[in-house]
């Protein structure tokens, strides 16, 4: 499942957090051996911030997107890195909530519009390759563990997004 979506509220209040809080590699431990070695924690680099119920109203956000929402964060992408071609797994909310079957969705948002080298690549709900540059500031996708995707920031500002997770609301 994969589907545009737009979260019509403001998002400065995303881009003003520190973004020091978590500085590494979006490749995990136990991932490293599945990509070829020129990926690597040089060119594969975050920047991430959570947020806790007690930052940001998680029932308001869930309701604008129909998701039970979980988990809230923000990541910044530094120039010259990559978020390397994978399915969402849902890993911790599989440990959190192993007898929970309803469905597992992650909206990704981007908290700016778009700059030359930013992009994404996704597979849409036909498993297509499809492109997405070119966005304003609160369009982004909702998504589950079916569908492919990859982001880059191949410009020269850092690139911002918005991950919301959750399960779907009926």
């Amino acid at each position: 499942m994969i589907k545009k979506i737009f979260f019509n509220q403001t998002l400065q209040f995303f881009l003003k957090g520190d973004f020091n809080q978590h500085n590494g590699s979006c490749i995990g431990e136990n991932e490293v051996d599945c990509f070829p070695n020129s990926y690597n924690e040089n060119n594969t680099k975050i920047q991430q911030i959570w947020w806790d119920k007690t930052d940001i109203d998680y029932e308001n956000i869930g309701n604008i997107l129909a998701i039970d929402v979980r988990s809230i964060s923000a990541i910044l992408q530094p120039p010259g890195n990559i978020v390397t071609m994978h399915k969402d797994s849902f890993f911790k909310f599989n440990q959190l909530y192993p007898n929970d079957t309803r469905l597992k969705v992650r909206a990704n948002i981007y908290l700016e519009d778009w700059k030359p080298g930013h992009f994404l690549n996704y597979q849409d709900e036909n498993y297509v390759w499809q492109t997405s540059t070119h966005w304003k500031a609160g369009e982004g996708f909702l998504w589950d563990s079916n569908n492919y995707h990859l982001s880059a920031n191949a410009g020269l500002v850092p690139k911002y997004t918005l991950q919301i997770s959750g399960f779907l609301k009926d």
